[in-house]
């Protein structure tokens, strides 16, 4: 059984190529697939060899040292309220949250105004 055919099959299959493209063009036509498959198996088993190595770096490589983590400050509440104010009117550049807060906060204080010509209404 050759990929899931019969012998049955794999004959008519070959019967049907002699007969399609002749004698003079099936061993070219089995050269050009040797070639396509030889290049297919190198280059997997080159992908595969690098994949190898790289795992092996990672699992050679020495861990990572997390930094401690800083002590509590001491117990102040009113500079715990100050920081906390700092933090939320200059949000970090990187916090999205953060930003899209600020930008709420900021849209809430805006007011709407009537355009020029119009009557507001009350």
């Amino acid at each position: 059984m050759i990929g899931g055919l019969s012998m049955t099959e794999v004959i008519i299959i070959l019967g049907l190529a002699l007969l399609l493209l002749g004698p003079d063009q099936l061993p070219v036509l089995a050269k050009s697939l040797g070639k396509g498959l030889r290049e297919l198996r190198k280059a997997t088993d080159d992908l595969k060899g690098q994949f190898e190595q790289e795992i092996a770096r990672v699992d050679l490589e020495p861990p990572r040292m997390i930094a401690p983590v800083p002590p509590p400050p001491p117990d102040d509440p009113a500079a715990a309220r100050a920081e906390a104010r700092t933090a939320a009117a200059a949000p970090a550049a990187d916090d999205p949250a953060a930003a899209r807060a600020a930008a709420r906060r900021a849209a809430a204080d805006l007011k709407v105004v009537a355009p020029d010509g119009t009557v507001p209404k009350p």
